[in-house]
């Protein structure tokens, strides 16, 4: 007969047990041959029929009292279910009989092999549980089930009530050699009824010719109550805290790897952007990312010049109107007496009679220029302190004067905002191309597409000694004009004025946006 109780969660700490109990037909050891053959398991009669077997399923009221040595196969503890013996002459022997048929199943009803065991003791008193655990501490037991009798039909006490001591202490809990599970008084009542029913032979069990007519047992098999419990650990606050450690460790992990990977990512993006400003490809200033300035011994490398004005040879309306050219060139002062300017390709510049920066005229040959490689010319107090404080950037055409080789400190937001106007005109080249096109096409059909002749030419008067010196700075509203030629930049490259979140996102993750 099979006997099935599923034991619901018990407190914290504890392991919680699910008992299943079936009804079993063992076979009875016989001699063959003068060698004894053992009792084996012939039916599970309840899993073939449930019509010939008893089953009952706990799903509540059950308490873990001590999960020392838990014997488990796969969470599973499995024995025949039985009562100890305990001496006649035991005080308890007498007040047991109260609450245990005599004919409930003893060892000495079961098949005589050494079956695992699971035992069923009524909790009477402590001194009574002693005495029943003193007995079956030499059984091969694997797991205890109690039950307080004539309590009430609820939930045993929790495991650390006083009820469950043993010489007003808890060291048995510590001894013990098997796990105690509390069941509620009425499912140990009626599991001890179901035991004394499956004690006898097979003319004495429950459905006895039933049982006989469908397996044909020899009679002197066994039908008993087969136990199982399965044992579920339930997570102690040790476990509960490594959970926790460990999930912390795979955030810590992940994270971690995440901010190593996105760092390395933008460090190689900082060298492959300070490589190509280095190189001059990319124009950080131009691109509105940061400002930047030149050295005073750059600037000074470029030449300085006397300027002289030849006017032009032929009369024009309005030679400031006519002459217009495109602007990035230098002038050739191979001849000073030349009429015209000519560029590094050789194409014709622009008039250019007064400084950007001061708007003041040149006086032919007596003002002294500085011409950039751009082929612009400016005074070279103005274009001096312009290009060593306020911007890298030529005032008209907005070349970069920054010198190749050298490089500003590389941020994370310089990286990312090069990235982005990468992809910005990556998306736009082609439209950009195709107006380039009709632009140019429109130009060489233009009315000032035809190079006329200027009248600027420059000399070398001065020798290098004028160049190495720093040049006076210029009045006030002149660095007011600075200011106002000064290209944009774009304050949103940087953090400053960001949350602090933002801030901290983007140390940690440095290809947060």
């Amino acid at each position: 007969m099979l006997d099935r109780i599923s034991l619901s969660p018990i407190p914290v700490g504890c392991d919680a047990a699910r008992p299943l109990e079936l009804s079993l037909l063992f076979s009875n050891p016989t001699r063959s041959n003068g060698h004894t053959v053992p009792s084996t398991i012939i039916r599970n009669i309840t899993a073939v029929s449930s019509q010939l077997a008893y089953s009952e399923t706990i799903l509540e009221n059950i308490t873990t009292i001590s999960t020392n040595d838990v014997p488990t196969t796969k969470g599973t503890i499995q024995g025949l279910l039985y009562v100890p013996d305990i001496l006649s002459d035991d005080s308890c022997f007498e007040l047991s009989n109260q609450y245990v048929p005599a004919n409930a199943t003893r060892q000495a009803d079961l098949p005589p092999t050494d079956y695992i065991l699971i035992a069923l003791v009524p909790w009477i008193n402590s001194g009574c549980t002693k005495s029943f655990m003193t007995a079956a501490s030499m059984d091969p037991l694997h797991a205890m089930l109690v039950y307080r009798p004539d309590d009430d039909d609820g939930q045993p006490p929790e495991a650390g009530s006083d009820l469950w001591d043993i010489d007003s202490g808890v060291g048995w809990k510590r001894t013990n050699h098997f796990p105690v599970y509390a069941v509620s008084s009425g499912s140990g009542e009626r599991m001890m009824q179901q035991l004394s029913l499956y004690s006898g032979d097979l003319s004495e069990v429950p459905f006895a010719d039933e049982i006989n007519k469908t397996y044909s047992p020899n009679s002197a098999d066994y039908v008993r109550v087969w136990t199982q419990l399965t044992v579920t650990p339930e997570p102690s606050l040790l476990a509960i805290w490594a959970l926790v450690l460990i999930i912390l460790g795979v955030l810590v992990t992940v994270i971690g790897g995440t901010s190593l990977l996105m760092h390395y990512v933008q460090n190689r993006r900082r060298a492959s952007l300070r490589r190509r400003v280095m190189n001059g490809e990319v124009n950080l200033e131009a691109l509105g990312i940061k400002r930047l300035t030149v050295p005073l011994t750059h600037i000074q490398t470029y030449p300085l010049f006397t300027y002289n004005y030849n006017p032009p040879k032929f009369s024009s309306p309005n030679p400031r109107k006519s002459l217009q050219s495109p602007g990035r060139s230098s002038f050739d002062s191979a001849s000073p007496s030349s009429s015209y300017n000519r560029g590094k390709n050789g194409d014709r510049l622009d008039y250019q009679p007064t400084c950007l920066i001061c708007l003041e005229n040149f006086e032919s040959k007596v003002t002294i220029i500085r011409e950039l490689s751009c082929g612009h010319i400016f005074h070279p107090e103005c274009i001096d302190e312009f290009l060593s404080e306020m911007s890298s950037l030529c005032p008209l055409c907005k070349a970069s004067m920054y010198p190749r080789g050298h490089c500003p400190k590389i941020t994370n937001s310089m990286v990312r905002r090069e990235l982005s106007t990468r992809k910005l005109r990556s998306h736009r080249a082609l439209g950009i191309s195709f107006r380039n096109g009709w632009r140019r096409l429109l130009t060489r059909n233009g009315p000032g597409a035809r190079p006329l002749h200027g009248g600027v030419s420059i000399s070398t008067e001065l020798g290098t000694s004028i160049q190495l010196q720093k040049q006076p700075s210029p009045p006030g509203n002149t660095r007011q004009r600075m200011q106002e030629l000064i290209t944009p930049i774009d304050e949103t490259n940087s953090d400053d004025g960001r949350p602090q979140w933002k801030r901290a996102a983007r140390t940690v993750f440095p290809g947060f946006s």
